[in-house]
């Protein structure tokens, strides 16, 4: 009976013990992101993000654009231009190593400042591209630490089985998110966020965990439509996701990551790029975040 005891209790314990939440090692993605910002500053931060990206990258311009082609556009005396520096300090990988994420400063020569955010998709050779770059912008300088320490997004012991099964799953929490967020974008935050997570907003800093990101997002609604990208990695434990969010007084595109933890699907990056959408119904919208 004791024996039996301990082997039950010794199966609780390892159990417990699986599904605690840690970080798979995002070294690639880290890699593959310093080793883009090294090109940019070789050859040119144009020409860096032409041969670092997969065809189908997404930028967002007035909206979400092919990146190729918003780059064709750039104006030639900006080829070659090696000012534009940035470095990671938070990243994230899938457990199947096929997709994850870098965020951190970036410099602008010392006329532009802000946090970027790039996806990362493993290629069939192996590299990495990204799919996906954008960021906000701030208004104090930054400082770039290339081979800086970067703090890494912890992720359940388990996925959702497959990308298909993420995604569909990422796309209820999204509608069950926006629900809440409509009244109370902050209180939203509060709950969806994990407990690393990461929030980017024009001329603000960093905000750091559901506490934080409650501080940060305030308590006015926000209306968040459904996700018009969803990208999820082989493991299912890691989907981004881009749409457009309103609020009174403006507009523009989220860009989110969930991680699928112990405790469910929560938000590990989140940010807002403010754009003018035409169609929207200012009169409709809630009040100011």
């Amino acid at each position: 009976m004791r024996f039996t005891k301990l082997l039950l209790v010794g199966a609780f314990v390892a159990a417990c013990s699986q599904a605690q939440d840690d970080a798979p090692d995002a070294s690639p993605v880290i890699a593959a992101e310093r080793a883009f910002a090294a090109e940019a500053g070789r050859i040119g931060w144009v020409e860096a993000f032409l041969a670092f990206s997969t065809d189908d990258a997404i930028v967002l311009g007035a909206a979400p654009e092919n990146a190729h082609e918003a780059l064709s556009g750039i104006d030639p005396a900006n080829r070659g231009d090696t000012s534009l520096t940035w470095g990671p300090d938070f990243a994230g990988v899938s457990r199947g190593g096929d997709i994850g994420f870098t965020t951190g400063p970036y410099n602008g020569g010392g006329a532009a400042f802000g946090q970027y955010f790039t996806v990362w998709r493993r290629q069939d050779d192996g590299g990495w591209n990204w799919i996906y770059d954008g960021g906000t912008n701030q208004r104090t300088p930054t400082t770039v630490s290339p081979d800086g320490e970067v703090a890494q997004l912890p992720l359940g012991a388990r996925g959702a089985g497959s990308a298909a099964a993420a995604a569909e799953a990422v796309r209820r929490r999204e509608a069950d998110f926006a629900e809440a967020a409509a009244g109370n974008a902050g209180a939203a935050f509060a709950d969806w966020m994990a407990p690393l997570g990461r929030m980017n907003r024009d001329d603000q800093p960093s905000a750091t965990g559901p506490d934080g990101a409650e501080q940060l997002a305030g308590a006015g609604g926000v209306r968040y439509a459904p996700p018009s990208v969803v990208e999820a990695g082989s493991a299912g434990d890691l989907v981004f996701t881009l749409g457009e969010a309103r609020w009174q007084g403006g507009s523009g595109y989220y860009q989110r990551i969930w991680v699928l933890t112990s405790a469910g699907w929560k938000i590990g990056y989140d940010q807002i790029i403010e754009r003018a959408l035409a169609e929207m119904d200012a009169a409709a919208a809630p009040p100011a975040p």
